[in-house]
């Protein structure tokens, strides 16, 4: 029986690659035939610094047409920095430790010290792309732990076939942050779950329990380093140690509680390293040893952080800096993924994932649940929503709100909830008519992410 489901899993993973692969070559010919420089002439400049860019560039092949349509926005500043390092101080809101692995693959690629900027969009594209195909290979496996051995295998596949359908789109292929963060975030929940299945086996595991607990610390540290929303993971070692403060008030404590409530705690706190690691190298830079004559304001802070202070700087970030009629469009293109995050973040924490299931049709939810809720019978792991949920809310009341289209990409729940309610197959009554609610969302993510990758690659809004 488990080689029987061994070679499924196997199967259905060589299907996601080959999806993988067809949604790629689609957004590569997108990249190819999108016309012109786009709007913002940046990207055009930094290729080619000559006076007759503009005349040459009808002369340019396919690959540097390529390259160019994945220079937009944001991948400028990580280009840039990964090919001389920071220079300004709004540099620094975009990842330090994901522009120096865009300078050691861009320097491997091109088999030379100094590459060209060329190799440094090229190591970003391909890391990006190695970078999704892996997150949706660990999100298939994680799920599949989730969920346990006895659960309708369809339910993974669907959720990874989502994964690579993603409403983030072309920057899950340009060099952009996110495919890597994915990747990251997602292999730091599998070694979590990993290890409290590991926990909760009857065999002694409580070593390999303790080491996937902490490794799970050590990815999650990676992901803060690719981008600082990756903090919000330390909410799941917080719900742990939490659990324990009523029997810790009465004293109630085992060996094996204060154990685990130590792995837990040191797992955390490898979370908080990769939050604050970046934070002291940009404080020993510009406030000890002073590279600049001026010391800048942030460094007299009480927390000098220079990523708090370049977002309210430079990009007006704050609690409810954003919410102003101009900006009333991006609330409404980020609307469905907002409510979609929510809605499936607080099922999930009040209940947990489906029942495993065998079958390939799953019964419904007892009670009086509406159909086209997210809401299921109790089990798992409620814990995972919670840097989904807390990510939600501050996307609404501080980020620039249309980002979490694209940062959405990187939180588990959200497919795993979609995926159930697809392999349902049920019908949801909607104002007295049928809708297959599911399948409308996903059929909007499809074409907001071509729609994205079209304007992306036009160097058009929204970003």
């Amino acid at each position: 029986m488990t080689d029987t489901r061994s070679l499924l899993h196997r199967k259905l993973a060589g299907r996601l690659v080959l999806i993988f692969l067809a949604w790629k070559a689609l957004f590569f010919l997108l990249a190819v035939l999108s016309p012109g420089p786009g709007y913002d002439t940046s990207a055009l400049i930094l290729l080619n610094p000559s006076r007759h860019r503009h005349r040459q560039f009808r002369n340019w092949t396919i690959l540097d047409r390529f390259t160019l349509n994945h220079l937009r926005w944001d991948a400028l500043y990580f280009v840039k920095t990964a090919q001389r390092g920071y220079v300004h101080e709004q540099e620094w809101a975009f990842s330090w430790a994901y522009s120096m692995v865009l300078e050691t693959t861009g320097k491997f690629l091109s088999r030379n010290a100094k590459p060209s900027l060329q190799h440094y969009v090229w190591a970003g594209i391909v890391v990006s792309n190695l970078c999704h195909l892996s997150s949706v290979l660990v999100l298939f496996r994680l799920l599949n732990v989730v969920l346990g051995p006895e659960q309708n295998v369809r339910i993974p596949f669907i959720a990874s076939v989502l994964h690579i359908l993603s409403p983030a789109g072309m920057f899950l292929s340009a060099p952009y942050s996110e495919a890597f963060f994915a990747a990251l975030n997602f292999t730091g929940m599998l070694h979590y779950v990993q290890a409290k299945r590991a926990q909760e086996s009857s065999k002694n595991q409580a070593v390999r329990a303790d080491a996937l607990l902490l490794s799970s610390g050590v990815v999650f540290a990676g992901a803060t380093l690719v981008r600082s929303n990756g903090l919000l993971s330390g909410l799941i070692f917080a719900y742990d140690v939490a659990r324990y403060l009523p029997r810790a008030c009465r004293f109630q404590l085992n060996r094996i509680d204060i154990r685990r409530i130590a792995v837990t705690c040191v797992a955390g706190s490898l979370v908080a390293v990769g939050y604050f690691l970046p934070q002291y190298v940009a404080y020993r830079e510009y406030c000890v040893t002073k590279r600049i004559s001026a010391t800048r304001p942030w460094c007299q802070n009480k927390l000098p952080s220079i990523y708090s202070w370049v977002q309210v700087q430079y990009w007006n970030v704050g609690f409810l800096r954003y919410w102003n009629l101009s900006n009333l469009p991006l609330f409404l293109i980020a609307a469905p993924m907002l409510w979609l995050l929510f809605k499936s973040g607080v099922a999930y924490l009040r209940h947990g994932p489906l029942q495993p299931s065998t079958s390939a049709h799953i019964p419904p939810p007892s009670g009086n649940e509406s159909p086209n809720t997210f809401n299921s019978v109790s089990c798992g792991l409620p814990q995972l929503a919670l840097p989904q949920l807390v990510l939600v809310i501050m996307a609404a009341t501080t980020f620039h709100v249309q980002i979490i289209n694209r940062i959405s990409s990187g939180y588990p729940v959200w497919y795993l909830a979609l995926a159930q309610r697809m392999a349902q197959g049920r019908m949801a009554q909607v104002e007295g008519k049928t809708k297959r609610v599911p399948q409308w969302l996903v059929r909007g993510f499809i074409m907001y992410a071509i729609m994205q990758g079209t304007l992306f690659a036009s160097f058009l809004p929204p970003a």
